[in-house]
């Protein structure tokens, strides 16, 4: 069947001090994807959808197939309907017990019939089972999967087709909404009807008998118009739900899937306010567009009503409405262009405004109230000033349109007054009056139609907008094709070099340096010698390098990335901790990881002791920003959340230099235990913290300046040896002399 091994899934499995976790649901489906030759890491999908320590729920089963490009369906089976599968295999069966099996073969024809099924995790074999056997373990529910053959869908360029096409896809629903809304423009000429007739008719013969005849139509009527009315809202409102959650899930994977360098480059209020113009999108066409072609399926009745009683006065209106469509297509252009200056200083208010937020400590600190003030009082006039011209220019349009949508109703009215008396035949005041109200009816749709293209330059700037950020490339990570190898340790850079986008100078130049398996190294320089760039290379954040980067022997550009990061541990100097429980914030890259593994974690860290000490624990809340907890509490925290995950290898990247003595030496203090079986790459500004390293390798302008131990590079190492007497000028003893660093290869800053 093409199923991996054993040996292959374990290999993938979560662990933490030897504990393996089982997520029979999640190995079901690597083993399904192996079949239609679709690589997937079971690690990776643990990371991403395992909820807890138990198993994942069918629907989070269902979400992943479908980020992973199957369809997937669930669906109900008894005994009879699995034996219809046939080429539908494999497919997951869920269990009782909440677990699953993989249904490789369904065999009908035998005498029992049986199936074949294969338990995830187990041997690469298969088991029959007959229909006594399976009822006792078999809870009836079926996931179906198979391969999406939309790839250019799914890989497709966001825009105004790509909408489309998500519209479509609940074409069922709008179908029927269009069928309700075709109904329905029957039902409304019955008004105008029953207003001819009562006026033309009964007043005029006085017909008692043809009055109940129109009551009782008339209730059938309004009966029946309020319940597809009622029918065509809900089914509105389904589709667009269903529309909006694909455009969330849409939305958000691109963000997710965006090289860092986008973040890094662009403002978070950019970001924020070019992805949110995509709901002005939806809202223009599952709102007016739809709306108004449903509303415009009635001319396909009311027109030809309109002939049929007077082809000259329909003629007159539908002039009037072509006039109407003339100006809104001359004052498009001038609108568009008026409405891109309002996109544009709606983009910097709300950049500064969430600039404003992020920074609001050093605002405070600092007493930049008043300047802050100043900022944004200018970006909100520049804002202002843009609505107010573009509700000035869009006022002209509408200021000529409001007396031509007026005339088609009285101007009907008069001419066919006037072409009444000047044929010298006598009018029907019902039948004009009636034609009157079907020409304002039938000029609804088409003043809409007018309104909707006007609106059309402000959707086509919004495609714009958030197509600038979602059809970005997406970072390259070889999940289908990339290598997982299991990582020891060994990292060697070879003659690497990399230049940030836009920089002039080269942040690495021709770096080679070789870093033991299980050694701890650390990485010193002046600020901008290319410390934490070596560490972005080394996490895969960029792979436009030069040169060679090899993990154990693998060249970084073909590992899977994922399968990377989640073997890398990262303390940065200012980590994120996200909103939440300190238990959650701990077990964020193990959502599988029992309370035990997180303890441990956190005891490791130096967290425990402050952690038991907080008001509910482990389930103390984080606020945002996390600001109920001293930074030294966010730092161990985060050195909890790295070890978590047991990673080879760990990257301290500045992560005690912010840190007040007794915290720093809290951490330090557990180093030696930390870097048990693992390599250790700390970069550090403080040198007391790389004194016990096993090798320190010396940066200055993007190169390896020397490498050696700390007593090495005290003797030989002007630069080491120059910052260590700068830091630690009060000691004396094996210090080389201030005389000594006086000299002409003295280092300058």
């Amino acid at each position: 069947m093409g199923f991996c091994t054993a040996d292959d899934v374990s290999a993938d499995s979560s662990t933490m001090n030897g504990a393996i976790v089982d997520h029979t649901m999640l190995t079901a489906l690597l083993l399904v994807a192996q079949h239609h030759g679709v690589h997937l890491s079971r690690e990776q999908l643990v990371r991403t959808y395992a909820e807890g320590e138990g198993e994942v729920k069918r629907a989070v089963l269902v979400h992943a197939a479908d980020e992973k490009g199957f369809e997937a369906r669930a669906v109900r089976m008894n005994w009879r309907q699995l034996m219809r599968l046939g080429r539908a295999v494999p497919a997951i069966l869920c269990l009782k017990d909440g677990t699953a099996l993989v249904l490789t073969g369904v065999s009908p024809s035998v005498s029992p019939p049986i199936i074949y099924v294969r338990e995830p995790g187990q041997a690469n074999q298969t088991r029959p089972l007959d229909e006594i056997a399976l009822d006792e373990i078999w809870a009836g529910d079926v996931v179906l999967l198979k391969p999406k053959n939309t790839e250019a869908e799914e890989r497709g360029l966001f825009g105004l087709g790509w909408l489309m096409g998500e519209v479509l896809r609940e074409r069922r629903i709008f179908r029927d909404v269009g069928l309700a809304a075709l109904i329905m423009s029957f039902f409304s000429l019955v008004p105008p009807l029953v207003y001819m007739v009562v006026v033309d008719r009964v007043l005029v013969h006085q017909r008692m008998s043809t009055l109940v005849v129109l009551a009782v139509g008339v209730g059938f009527v309004i009966v029946f118009d309020t319940a597809f009315g009622w029918l065509r809202r809900y089914l509105v409102a389904e589709g667009t739900a269903r529309i909006d959650g694909r455009l969330t899930a849409f939305v958000y994977d691109r963000l997710l899937g965006l090289p860092i360098e986008v973040f890094e480059g662009l403002s978070t209020g950019l970001i924020n306010h070019r992805l949110n113009e995509i709901w002005r999108v939806r809202n223009f066409l599952t709102g007016q567009l739809f709306g108004t072609a449903l509303d415009t399926m009635t001319l396909v009745i009311i027109i030809p009503a309109m002939f049929f009683m007077n082809a000259t006065l329909s003629l007159w209106v539908l002039g009037i409405t072509c006039v109407m469509f003339l100006v809104v297509l001359l004052y498009m252009p001038v609108i568009g262009r008026y409405h891109g200056k309002v996109v544009e200083a709606e983009t910097r208010k709300n950049s500064f405004m969430i600039e404003s937020i992020h920074g609001m400590r050093t605002i405070k600190s600092l007493a930049l109230e008043g300047s802050k003030r100043r900022g944004w009082d200018m970006r909100g006039a520049q804002a202002v000033k843009a609505h107010r011209n573009l509700a000035l220019i869009a006022n002209q349009p509408q200021t000529i349109l409001q007396p031509l949508e007026k005339l088609t109703y009285s101007g009907t009215l008069l001419l066919g007054c006037y072409m009444a008396l000047s044929s010298d035949q006598a009018a029907l005041a019902g039948s004009l009056v009636a034609f009157t109200m079907l020409a304002s009816r039938a000029t609804q749709p088409l003043v809409q139609i007018a309104s909707m293209l006007q609106q059309l330059q402000e959707v086509r700037g919004a495609i714009s907008q958030v197509a600038s950020i979602v059809n970005i490339p997406p970072e390259e990570l070889r999940s289908d094709h990339g290598l997982r190898p299991r990582f020891h340790g060994h990292i060697s850079f070879e003659d690497v070099s990399f230049r940030y986008p836009g920089a002039q100078n080269k942040a690495l130049d021709r770096v080679t340096v070789d870093i033991p398996r299980g050694s701890v190294v650390g990485v010193m320089g002046r600020s901008g010698s290319g410390k934490t760039t070596v560490t972005r290379l080394l996490q895969g954040l960029h792979q436009d390098y030069d040169g060679l980067i090899k993990i154990d022997g693998v060249d970084l550009r073909q590992m899977d990335i994922s399968h990377l990061r989640s073997n890398l541990g990262v303390v940065l100097q200012d980590n994120f901790l996200f909103s939440g429980s300190v238990r959650e914030n701990i077990g964020a890259a193990r959502a599988d990881a029992s309370f035990e593994e997180i303890i441990e974690a956190a005891r490791m860290a130096g967290a425990e002791e402050f952690i038991e000490r907080l008001p509910r624990g482990y389930d103390t809340y984080l606020a945002e920003g996390s600001t109920n907890i001293s930074g030294g509490q966010r730092q161990r925290i985060a050195i909890a959340r790295a070890l978590l995950v047991d990673p080879p290898i760990l990257i301290l990247d500045e992560a005690t230099s912010a840190l007040d003595p007794d915290s720093e030496a809290i951490i330090n203090s557990n180093l030696q235990r930390i870097s048990e079986g693992r390599t250790m790459v700390v970069i550090s500004h403080r040198l007391t913290s790389l004194v016990d390293c096993d090798m320190i390798v010396v940066m200055e302008r993007g190169r390896v300046y020397d490498v050696g131990t700390h007593e090495e590079l005290l003797q030989r190492c002007d630069i080491y040896r120059h910052l260590w007497f700068q830091q630690n000028r009060h000691q004396s003893s094996g210090v080389p002399n201030e005389r000594a660093l006086s000299g002409p290869d003295a280092p300058r800053e």
